[in-house]
């Protein structure tokens, strides 16, 4: 494997210079710093910009019938798909070569203009031949309302890799809350004047919009120009890491684009509510992880540093996240009514069960940065192949059944990926055993385990409590369970994320016995 063995400075303030500059070597304590700087910066973003946009849901979903969230849901694939094929593809290897020249930056600004352009173009005179016969022609209306998106992400991504090498989580976090939160507006506003499905997608583009400015004019690229040479050290590493990203989105979204062709916009519409609050918005706590991944793994030592940063950081998120979701089962039949209306009642039971899907994804979060920060895209492309082909084969085969059965069928597949990252990728591949699979889930399984057990018969209870009341009861007897669980049994768990906590806390917001007790930390 060939990690960075330091970490050059070929950004000097907004620009690229010429030359090479090394600087000394990264060691885990300064990593750990990056990340926990990083964290904290993309906490208060995600707290800022998921709290807008959860308020934004609920307007909308109270303005907008559940047919056009299933229309829309298939045009907002083009969201990742823009990021995955024009930063994945031209400018991610910016962020992990040991050293680029202003020859890298140019050739990598051409190509992901040129493809942006491309991209959309196809999807916009496509969509009516190709997507309309497939999903019915609201969908290929929105779907061309969505096509600029791949312009818009290819003239950001090389200012976004450029920030991402100098690991400047601060600035890109606030361009991202930014970008966020003037969508969901943008959506909430469009909606109120009479707007449907084209409020959510015209939202997601205002945002794009808004955010690539901000990249553009914090970090402007370098002028596009062509050489060969860069450009295939480019490609040899974008092509196979594009292609897995692709892949990665496909899979997240096969389900959408398998149910909108064998059932009516209403069931898809259930089932993408139901993938949003079981699976998605867990990414909302997990996107902070898999943002600071890559450029932070990349700039390992060895493998053994890796392997060690990959596993403190699955051990302590897993923890965090599952019990969440634990929570989430507990709620979801007061929640859902309370907060979107009577109308999504039907979108309960699968967002119990894909809940479980949700936590499988936290303990799986990071693990294609792994394999791309050790040079392995390849493998992980491949591995995605064969994901791709089961998860659609088996929401294919469930999809008549009702979408609390597909649920469940995802949540096998899930399942299955589980085994298959941590006993082919991480074995095989990085050499990294299955038994710290073990290590991993341990903690986030026995505390959630305890919340759903003690918390569903609550619920129950409660049934005819004020819905706001009983959330709040049930979110708080969950925290108590998850505290109580992981001091009593896994106290190296418990002092790595307390640590973690107060590493966040800025020192001047600290409680004094914080300053005085330091922080323990598994190792």
């Amino acid at each position: 494997m060939r990690l960075r063995k330091s970490i050059p400075n070929c950004v000097v303030h907004l620009g690229v210079t010429d030359a090479r500059t090394d600087q000394a070597d990264p060691t885990s304590e300064g990593l750990l710093d990056a990340a926990v700087s990083g964290a904290r910066w993309l906490a208060i973003a995600r707290v800022c910009s998921d709290s807008v946009q959860f308020l934004a849901a609920v307007l909308l979903a109270r303005h907008i019938v559940p047919a056009e969230f299933g229309h829309a849901a298939i045009a907002l694939i083009l969201v990742p798909l823009s990021a995955i094929l024009t930063f994945e593809g031209f400018a991610s290897a910016l962020v992990q070569r040991e050293d680029i020249t202003r020859a890298h930056v140019e050739a990598a600004t051409l190509a992901s203009v040129v493809a942006g352009a491309i991209l959309s173009a196809v999807t916009f005179l496509g969509a009516p031949i190709v997507a309309e016969p497939a999903f019915g022609a609201r969908t290929a209306e929105l779907i061309q309302e969505a096509s600029p998106l791949y312009l818009i992400a290819g003239i950001s991504a090389v200012s976004r890799s450029l920030l991402w090498r100098r690991l400047e989580f601060r600035a890109v976090s606030l361009i991202e809350t930014a970008s966020l939160v003037l969508g969901a507006v943008v959506s909430v506003a469009l909606a109120f004047a009479g707007g449907s499905g084209d409020a959510i997608v015209l939202g997601a583009v205002a945002g794009q919009v808004a955010g690539t400015a901000m990249m553009v004019i914090l970090a402007p690229p370098a002028r596009p120009r062509f050489h060969g040479r860069e450009l295939r050290q480019i490609l040899s590493f974008g092509a196979p890491a594009s292609g897995a990203g692709l892949l990665h989105v496909a899979i997240t979204n096969v389900d959408y684009t398998i149910l909108a062709a064998r059932l009516n916009a209403g069931w898809v519409g259930m089932y993408w509510r139901a993938f949003q609050l079981g699976v998605v918005y867990q990414d909302k706590i997990s996107g902070i992880m898999m943002r600071l991944a890559f450029p932070v793994y990349s700039r390992t030592r060895d493998l053994d540093e890796l392997r060690h940063l990959h596993e403190r950081a699955t051990r302590v998120h897993a923890a965090v996240v599952c019990p969440i979701l634990a929570v989430g089962i507990v709620v979801m039949p007061a929640l859902v009514p309370w907060l979107f209306g009577g109308a999504w009642r039907p979108a309960i039971e699968p967002a119990q069960i894909l809940c479980v899907a949700g936590m499988i994804a936290a303990i799986l979060t990071g693990f294609a940065q792994v394999m791309l920060a050790a040079g392995r895209p390849q493998a992980l492309l491949r591995f995605n192949i064969v994901v791709l082909i089961v998860y659609g084969a088996t929401v294919w085969f469930t999809a008549k059944q009702g979408i609390s059965t597909v649920a469940a069928a995802v949540v096998g597949v899930y399942a299955l990926q589980l085994l298959g990252v941590y006993g082919i990728l991480f074995r095989r591949v990085l050499g990294i055993p299955v038994g710290r699979m073990v290590s991993d889930l341990s903690p986030a399984v026995v505390a959630s385990a305890a919340i759903v057990a003690i918390g569903l018969p609550l619920q129950r209870l409660l049934d005819t409590a004020p819905a706001p009341a009983t959330v709040a009861l049930l979110a708080i007897i969950g925290f108590v369970i998850h505290v109580t669980v992981l001091r009593a049994l896994f106290p190296a768990v418990w002092n790595d994320l307390s640590g973690l906590v107060r590493r966040l806390v800025p020192v001047r917001m600290q409680p004094r016995r914080w300053r005085i007790v330091p922080s323990a930390s598994a190792s």
